[in-house]
C-alpha cells in the first residue's frame, strides 16, 4: 500500500474519532434533559398534592365527596322545615282569640281540625278536614319525641271512647320536664294550653308530625 492510501485512512479515521465523542456527548446531554423534566414533573404533583391537602386543612369544605353533600343537603332540609315551622307558629297565633265555630274552616271561626287544616294549608300542607283523618297523616311520634309543629290529639269528651275528638299544634316542648304547650280552637276560641293540665292529660291520644318527616 502506497504512503498516499495510509495518509488518506489516517485522514478517515481522524474526521470519524470527533463524530463519535460529539454523538456520544448529545446523548448524554438528552438524557440529562429528560431526567431533569422528570424530576421537575415529580416536584410539580407533589406540590399540587400540598396544595390540595392546604386546602382541605383551611376549608373542608373546598372539596366535599358525595356522601358529605347528601349530609349538607339533609341539614339544609331540616333548617328550612325549623324555619316554616316557625313560620307557620307565628302565624297560627294570628288567631289568638277567634271563635270557636263547629265545622268552622276560616278565620271567621274555626273548630279544631278546621283550624290545623286551614294553617298547615296556608304553608302547603293539605290535610284532612276531620281530626280522626289527622290522626292517619304523616308520621307516627312518641309524647317524648314531640317538637313544636307536631300535630296532638285528644279524645272528645268522652275520654274513655279512646276515639280521637280533638287535634292541636304542638308550640313547644320540653324534654327536661316532658311539659308540651300547644295551640287549639277551644270552645272558648283559639287559645294556647299545657298538655299537663288534667283535661288534656287524660285525654291525650298521641301525636303526629306531617313536616320533615
Amino acid at each position: 500500500m502506497s504512503k498516499k492510501h495510509y495518509l488518506i485512512i489516517a485522514l478517515l479515521i481522524a474526521a470519524v474519532i470527533p463524530m463519535s465523542a460529539a454523538r456520544r456527548q448529545h446523548t448524554k446531554k438528552a438524557a440529562s434533559t429528560k431526567t431533569t423534566a422528570t424530576v421537575a414533573a415529580h416536584n410539580a404533583v407533589e406540590e399540587d398534592e400540598m396544595n390540595l391537602a392546604s386546602v382541605s386543612k383551611t376549608n373542608p369544605f373546598e372539596i366535599v365527596p358525595a356522601a358529605g353533600m347528601e349530609i349538607l343537603g339533609d341539614i339544609e332540609d331540616s333548617s328550612a322545615d325549623f324555619s316554616m315551622i316557625e313560620d307557620m307558629l307565628g302565624y297560627a297565633r294570628k288567631f289568638m282569640g277567634v271563635r270557636y265555630v263547629h265545622g268552622g274552616r276560616s278565620p271567621r271561626g274555626f273548630d279544631c281540625s278546621g283550624f290545623t287544616s286551614y294553617v298547615y294549608g296556608q304553608f302547603g300542607y293539605e290535610l284532612s278536614p276531620s281530626s280522626s283523618k289527622q290522626y292517619t297523616q304523616g308520621k307516627k311520634v312518641s309524647r317524648s319525641e314531640v317538637q313544636p309543629g307536631d300535630l296532638l290529639f285528644f279524645t272528645g269528651r268522652a275520654s274513655r271512647s279512646g276515639r280521637v275528638g280533638h287535634v292541636a299544634i304542638a308550640v313547644d316542648a320540653d324534654p327536661v320536664s316532658g311539659e308540651i304547650t300547644f295551640i287549639h280552637a277551644a270552645r272558648s276560641g283559639i287559645k294556647i294550653d299545657r298538655i299537663s293540665a288534667p283535661y288534656y292529660a287524660s285525654r291525650f291520644l298521641g301525636a303526629r308530625r306531617v313536616i320533615g318527616n
